[in-house]
């Protein structure tokens, strides 16, 4: 039987068979309900385009946790992203092209929807949407900066059963991603018969060990489809009486699969070295994508690529980026972060250039501080400006929000 109808049978006869011992009403025995409101402006000015973006929207999540019922338990999460006034800015899908790009598009979404099974000893069963986010989200993550989240249709087995062993496996037959629900360009969904494999050992003397393979086919964008295997090692150790270290080592392997046209043999690499004190802190490293030397299209670019990653948290919040250039990325970068008055502030400094040519791409200036209130509330201000040196356009980005959650 093909898998995904595999799956689509077991989506509806897991809940059925779960709860048919038990009335209804056992799944609302501690039961939680949860609200989210989050409100953002963000500005955009990119030089070439004929006028800046403004976006005012209003995400609301809403989302319901069942009790648990024969070791089953359902999560439901719905989200609806309004636009506040006027859109001026283009969402990918208003049409709005004379605008920088905002990547949150109007709409009503099933966010999650899963059922979870917990009966067998040290192992989750997850069956649904869902969220699915892997160390510090460079390859597998959610996208959670944007208004309306990336989440996965994905059967995932979670086991701990071997002290210190964390061993995650997803089979994902659909991507839901940031530019939905409603279909347009770029897609609002992926077609997947993806494999996400990964483990994360803390039973070291210092650090902590992930391993991962990850098995991406996309019917609908060839180009992504890949198999990458890497090691990351991260830790932090105190330093007697003086500040704690910390750092992060990764190195991935990725080659083209599936239906590619592209011919990738890339690697990535990731060193970063930081100094932490109560109040302060300062870190510094550099990441590298490999490309190659040449021309390519959409469809052959060679470079090491992260589709599903959450790719705001890496080589700048303006989001250049988000496509690995062809000849791959160099990305040095130096950050200084500290909190004050329950405040919370960073900065971060990177200089963008080719890996596999001479070619300079920019540099880039990030800055946010926020606070959060009373546990319920929390204030954001974040800025980012690129200016280019020989690719893209010069562009700064201006965020203004707000969220509660209840």
């Amino acid at each position: 039987m093909n898998p995904r109808v595999t799956l689509a049978a077991a989506a509806l006869l897991c809940p059925m068979a779960a709860f048919a011992a038990d009335p209804p009403a056992g799944l609302m025995t501690g039961a939680k309900v949860g609200l989210d409101l989050r409100l953002r402006h963000e500005a955009v000015e990119q030089a070439g385009l004929p006028a800046d973006a403004g976006a005012n929207t209003l995400r609301l999540r809403l989302n319901l946790a069942t009790g648990k019922v024969n070791s089953f338990a359902a999560f439901f999460e719905l989200d609806h992203l309004q636009v506040l006034g006027s859109d001026n800015y283009n969402s990918t899908r208003n049409g709005r092209t004379r605008y920088p790009i905002v990547a949150d598009p109007e709409g009503t979404d099933l966010n999650q929807a899963y059922v979870e099974y917990t009966g067998l000893p040290k192992t989750a069963v997850r069956l649904g949407r869902q969220r699915i986010r892997h160390d510090g989200e460079r390859h597998i993550g959610s996208v959670g900066w944007r208004q309306n989240e990336q989440t996965y249709d994905a059967l995932t087995i979670s086991n701990t059963g071997i002290p210190g062993l964390t061993l995650n496996y997803s089979y994902v037959t659909a991507v839901r991603r940031v530019f939905g629900p409603d279909s347009g360009s770029p897609p609002a969904d992926f077609d997947s018969d993806s494999h996400l494999l990964h483990l994360r050992f803390t039973k070291l003397p210092v650090g902590a060990l992930s391993a991962y393979f990850y098995r991406l086919d996309f019917d609908d964008a060839p180009q992504l489809s890949s198999n990458t295997v890497g090691l990351r090692y991260d830790g932090s150790r105190k330093l007697g009486a003086g500040p704690e270290i910390t750092w992060g080592l990764e190195f991935a392997r990725q080659q083209d699969a599936a239906a590619s046209q592209a011919n990738i043999d890339a690697a990535y690499r990731q060193v970063e070295i930081g100094l932490k004190w109560p109040a302060f802190g300062i870190v510094a490293g550099q990441e590298v994508l490999d490309g190659e030397s040449g021309t390519f299209s959409a469809l052959t670019n060679p470079a090491f690529q992260t589709p599903l990653a959450t790719l705001h948290k890496w080589q700048g919040w303006a989001d250049k980026f988000l496509t690995t250039p062809s000849a791959g990325i160099d990305d040095r970068y130096v950050g200084i972060n500290g909190k004050f008055a329950g405040f919370t502030a960073q900065a971060v400094w990177h200089d963008f250039q080719a890996e596999a040519t001479a070619q300079d791409y920019g540099t880039e200036l990030d800055v946010s501080i926020g606070r959060k209130f009373a546990k319920r509330y929390d204030v954001l201000v974040k800025y980012a400006d690129y200016e280019t040196d020989g690719l893209f356009t010069d562009t700064s980005k201006f965020w203004l929000q707000v969220g509660a959650a209840f």
